[in-house]
């Protein structure tokens, strides 16, 4: 009889590099004494039995990036040698790499990669405490031990020089789009998938990818001001399969709909856990309707469940106890103030530079704001009429 299986139920990029999934039991292993999984175990354990895993967040979360964080150390353990984001620049990896395997932790270099990549626009403490998590995790290796490597992932968004805009601010003038010869969106999906293909993929190692949400969709091809926006997470999924799992954090999802429900489901339930990770086909949770997203699965345009954007979830907090993540409090100083103060007049130019003074205060106001970025903090007037059910196995 022949084989009839889709290709993408085992990816091949598995067997072409011998990459060896992890053993079924492992799921025996992980979580709580009910068997429900912490988010840290969660995403080792799926991390474990595929090639890459599309970690989607919102920018900014404390909560979330504690627990990528935390995450460090066990992916390491079990074989996951790799860590992609987008926060830092991909021409610095260098730069990264040696920062991540010194003998001494040197703040000042990691703190400039942040400048290099969004000058003030990003430089937040809790970033900066992954880069450290991953130094740390690092020093207790034995020498025959390869190091874990934290892999840049991003792309300037703008033209850097201000002398090249002649007054113009690079953002309304979108030259975003002209300086590269194609819209950012694309561009930078694909040049984010071809580090991921070089740096983890095409050496038979495994990584986990965190982004903001946008950047992870795998099955889920989304689309922005009516026009399709392709993701890293699409190009490597339309190549791998099943080689690649979304995972998404609470409130990832552009939907506040879907998040109070999601929230009421918890509060709900009789099973104790107050943080975990979860396989959404097999959950209450992956049967929420999704109303907020705009897109197609499969080529077709349709109404779509949690269950069919994702492949897992992690609940760490409810949105209304999230905390803003800190910012850097020595990022700019003599050798960061002129690239900084060189990139913000590139957006928002003047003939005269900004002070010190005037780009802390502009970095106040962004953090200030980061929350009009997160969803809706969402209002549970009332338990859900009726037996309660747990949430986190189907019947």
């Amino acid at each position: 009889m022949p084989n009839t299986r889709s290709p993408y139920r085992e990816p091949f990029m598995t067997e072409v590099f011998d990459v060896t999934p992890a053993d079924e039991t492992v799921a025996d292993e992980v979580g709580s004494t009910n068997g429900i999984p912490t988010p840290v175990d969660y995403l080792v354990h799926v991390a474990r039995s595929r090639q890459l895993v599309m970690l989607a967040d919102r920018r900014g979360v404390t909560e979330h990036l504690r627990v990528l964080q935390d995450a460090v150390a066990p992916l390491h353990e079990a074989g996951i040698t790799n860590l992609a984001w987008e926060f830092t620049n991909s021409r610095r990896q260098d730069d990264l790499d040696t920062i991540t395997t010194a003998e001494r932790w040197d703040r000042r270099a990691a703190i400039e990669l942040f400048v290099d990549l969004l000058g003030i626009g990003h430089g937040y403490e809790d970033y900066l405490d992954v880069i450290h998590a991953v130094w740390n995790l690092n020093q207790d290796l034995a020498p025959d031990v390869a190091p874990f490597r934290l892999l840049g992932l991003g792309l300037a968004t703008y033209v850097e020089d201000p002398d090249l805009l002649e007054g113009r601010s690079a953002g309304e003038t979108s030259l975003r789009n002209w300086w590269m010869g194609g819209h950012y969106r694309d561009i930078s999906a694909s040049h984010m998938a071809n580090i991921i293909t070089a740096e983890i993929i095409r050496s038979g190692q495994r990584g986990v990818v965190y982004c903001d949400t946008s950047r992870t969709n795998t099955r889920f091809v989304e689309w922005i001001d009516d026009q399709v926006s392709l993701s890293p997470g699409n190009l490597l999924h339309n190549w791998m399969g099943d080689g690649v799992a979304r995972l998404v954090f609470h409130g990832a999802i552009d939907d506040d709909e879907a998040l109070v429900r999601i929230e009421q489901l918890v509060a709900a339930s009789p099973d104790p856990e107050t943080s975990f990770g979860l396989d959404l086909a097999s959950s209450t949770l992956g049967g929420i309707r999704l109303h907020g997203l705009h897109g197609s699965l499969g080529g077709a345009d349709r109404s779509f469940d949690l269950e069919d954007i994702a492949d897992g979830y992690l609940f760490v907090s409810a949105r209304a106890s999230w905390t803003r993540a800190k910012l850097i409090p020595d990022m700019l100083d003599p050798t960061t103030i002129e690239a900084a103060e060189r990139r913000y007049r590139a957006l928002d130019p003047r003939d005269t530079p900004y002070s010190l003074d005037e780009l802390e205060e502009i970095r106040a106001r962004g953090h200030d704001a980061m929350r009009d970025g997160w969803p809706e903090d969402p209002s549970v007037e009332e338990e859900p009429a009726g037996k309660k059910k747990g949430i986190f196995r189907r019947s």
